[in-house]
């Protein structure tokens, strides 16, 4: 399910920037601007009943802007606001909280978080019928 949230998260990022490539795990060397970072920072698991997991998962999405380096600062703020205008479910599905924005070294930092319940599927194999034939004769 955390690929569905990844997803959403990618599908949003495109709404506010079309052009911005989108990374998820890591970022090559040279990469072009714009783009967005999307990492996960905190993965948590709370055991729920009838076989369901409720998952919190809070996320780190980094913004790199293009074009004249005097301009990052302002850039970053203007998706500061696009951000904070669009990112508040993600596909319909899941809900953010507890958003909030930090501008590091021309980097714009996007946290929030992203709450979930996961069902388990079981791998059981259901109970079948036996058929036994005793061979015994009746007198």
């Amino acid at each position: 399910m955390i690929n569905d949230v990844y997803k959403g998260i990618s599908v949003e990022c495109k709404i506010v920037n079309p052009a911005a490539k989108i990374y998820r795990d890591n970022i090559p060397q040279n990469f072009k601007t714009p783009a967005f970072f999307a990492e996960l920072i905190e993965f948590s698991p709370m055991r729920s009943v009838n076989g369901k997991q409720r998952i919190s998962s809070q996320f780190d999405l980094q913004y790199f802007p293009d074009g004249n380096p005097t301009e990052y600062k302002t850039k970053c703020i203007q998706m500061q606001e696009e951000l904070s205008r669009h990112f508040q479910v993600l596909e319909g599905s899941f809900y953010v909280k507890d958003r909030s924005f930090k501008l590091t070294d021309d980097v714009l930092h996007f946290q929030f978080t992203v709450d979930y319940t996961e069902a388990f599927i079981a791998d059981e194999t259901p109970m079948q019928e036996l058929d036994t034939n005793t061979n015994m004769k009746e007198d």
